[in-house]
């Protein structure tokens, strides 16, 4: 006669058990974790998945202990270099016939990785507080960002499929234009002080972020500001007609009223030196941007002005009025910027020379009728330019374009630089440099130096906004993890993604979708004053806002957060691939 009462040992842990129950069962009760994938509790116990493999003590083979019943005397291990193997292979193979995708192409080109289909559910339920909430957990400015970021998200979007790309950047804009103008604004309550201090060199965008996920996590931050604003490139490069300053003012103090200290007026150097940093602070992250202008090799180039002069010096109120003609060389925002601010101070004609064509500059290409449409002259395709003096007060731009020599002529020229970083200034502060600048681990953020991290353009490629504030996420992280465990932090996940499907895979897949009559940004408004620089580009109300977000293929996995696959994968060093 079977015993009623059976006694096991699991990892040499001796336990008595009934002859029904499985292996798994007991060692839940004994607090022993084995994985599980597709056990759930109450349904027939079937193995599938062969992640809850077990070995037994006799046996060659491993068994699955969510539908292996125990025996008496039975001795089990739960875990061992074999085991773990045995389910890092099951989990591959199960990888290797998943079809879908964890996160929306629209996730993943965005640096930041903002959960957009999460948000713009938040929006279609009719909850913009949520919606900002969910924003928030990935970039600290969010009305900033709705209003000057590159959208890469709405290149890949699989909406254009149909008609045209939901217009993502808007409706990531609309949760904090709601919230502006809120008696009690969002925000986040910190966290209970952690005693750690951090110095944080540099206001923009990525110091500013830096110091909101760092201050939220408990940590004292004190922000070092050169200047006596601020906000960095946000608030002396982009005019106010792309970026209104009551904005980025009401985003910034959302940051500061975290409990940030701020310096203003102090630069690294000169009145603040790298090595008191270190002595006084637990952290430091230097994050103070690339400041030197880099002009390109152009003939004549001793003729042109800086754009981003003029914009700094307009944004600073020194420059209010510019008469006569004006010329500006350059691709990109900057110069689309710098010729749009011409024609509000007055000069007129300007005419932009763009080096490459249209076609190749990405999201730029979208804002040229804009500029057009408030008088800006575009030549693009234009190269082998040269500039030469013509008379006093007048300045020849020649150049080539589609073969043809041609040449305009203004009173004056300016060009559109780039920035770069003073290589000599970090290598004298003892920081080991790269061609880009500050040589970091690019996981981590650290530099050579104890507790020194670095972020932004001053380590790393990454001309706009978003590249910015997605560096400025990641030190904070790193920073955190760094003072809380005593190492550095960096964020992994498995991310499977749809392949790349035949053309009737793809006539399936968009099968029934209708295409909308209305589906993009907000027009700009074009019939204002020439000399305004109040905001053209209007946001969404409530109701444009959800017939939009309505639009939105959710093209994420609803469990991505929680998704055991993708736990169980990374905790074991599975290879999606």
């Amino acid at each position: 006669m079977a015993p009623s009462i059976y006694h096991i040992a699991i990892n040499g842990i001796t336990t008595e058990c009934e002859p029904e129950e499985t292996v798994l069962t007991v060692a839940r009760r004994l607090g022993v974790e084995i994985p599980t994938l597709c056990f759930l509790e109450g349904k027939k116990q079937m193995e599938s998945c062969g992640v809850c493999m077990v070995a037994i003590e006799g046996h060659s083979s491993f068994i699955p202990a969510c539908a292996s019943k125990v025996v008496d005397g039975m001795k089990i291990r739960t875990d061992s270099p074999e085991l773990r193997q045995v389910r890092k292979t099951a989990l591959e193979l199960l990888f290797s016939d998943h079809l879908g995708d964890c996160l929306a192409p629209c996730e993943r080109a965005c640096p930041a990785h903002i959960d957009i289909p999460g948000f713009i559910r938040e929006i279609k339920a009719g909850n913009p507080d949520r919606a900002l909430t969910l924003i928030q957990e990935s970039i600290a400015l969010t009305g900033v960002l709705g209003r000057v970021c590159p959208k890469f998200c709405e290149r890949v979007c699989r909406r254009a499929e149909v008609d045209e790309p939901i217009p993502i950047c808007s409706l990531k804009r609309f949760p904090a234009d709601h919230d502006l103008g809120l008696e009690d604004p969002f925000q986040l309550e910190p966290k209970t002080s952690t005693g750690k201090r951090v110095a944080i060199v540099g206001g923009g965008i990525v110091g500013l972020t830096a110091a909101y996920y760092l201050g939220l996590e408990g940590h004292a931050c004190t922000l070092y500001e050169s200047r006596s604003r601020l906000g960095g490139a946000l608030d002396h490069i982009i005019p106010e007609f792309r970026l209104p300053r009551d904005v980025l003012s009401f985003e910034i103090s959302r940051v500061v009223e975290l409990g940030i200290q701020v310096e203003y007026g102090v630069e690294l150097g000169k009145n603040l030196q790298l090595d008191s940093l270190r002595d006084d602070y637990d952290a430091v992250l230097l994050a103070m941007g690339a400041t030197q202008e880099s002009f390109p090799e152009l003939k004549g180039i001793e003729n042109a002005e800086s754009g981003l002069t003029l914009l700094r010096e307009v944004s600073e109120g020194k420059v209010e009025k510019i008469e006569g003609s004006a010329l500006v060389l350059g691709n990109g925002p900057a110069a689309m910027d710098t010729s749009r601010t011409l024609r509000r101070l007055g000069a007129d004609p300007v005419t932009l020379v763009m080096t490459p064509s249209i076609d190749s500059s990405l999201f730029f290409k979208t804002w040229i009728p804009d500029g057009i449409a408030e008088g800006v002259q575009v030549l693009d395709q234009s190269l082998e330019m040269e500039l030469e003096k013509n008379a006093p007060g007048s300045v020849i731009c020649k150049f080539v374009r589609e073969g043809d020599r041609g040449q305009v002529e203004a009173n004056r020229a300016y060009l559109a630089s780039g920035v770069t970083v003073d290589l000599d200034f970090l290598e004298s502060l003892g920081l080991e440099t790269g061609a880009q600048g500050v040589k970091i681990d690019r996981k981590t953020m650290a530099t050579n130096l104890e507790k020194v991290f670095a972020a932004g353009n001053i380590a790393m490629a990454g001309r706009y906004a978003i590249q910015g504030s997605a560096a400025g996420r990641q030190a904070a992280l790193s920073i955190h993890a760094f003072l809380t465990e005593g190492d550095n932090h960096s964020e992994e996940t498995i991310d499977i993604r749809l392949p790349n499907l035949s053309d009737e895979e793809r006539k399936i897949l968009f099968a029934g979708i209708v295409p909308a009559k209305e589906n993009g940004s907000p027009k700009a408004s074009t019939n204002q004053d020439p000399a305004d620089f109040s905001e053209v580009m209007p946001g969404f109300n409530g109701g444009e806002a959800l017939s939009r977000a309505e639009l939105c293929l959710q093209c994420d996995c609803a469990a991505k957060k929680n998704c055991l696959l993708r736990i169980r994968g990374m905790a074991l060093g599975a290879n999606p691939k």
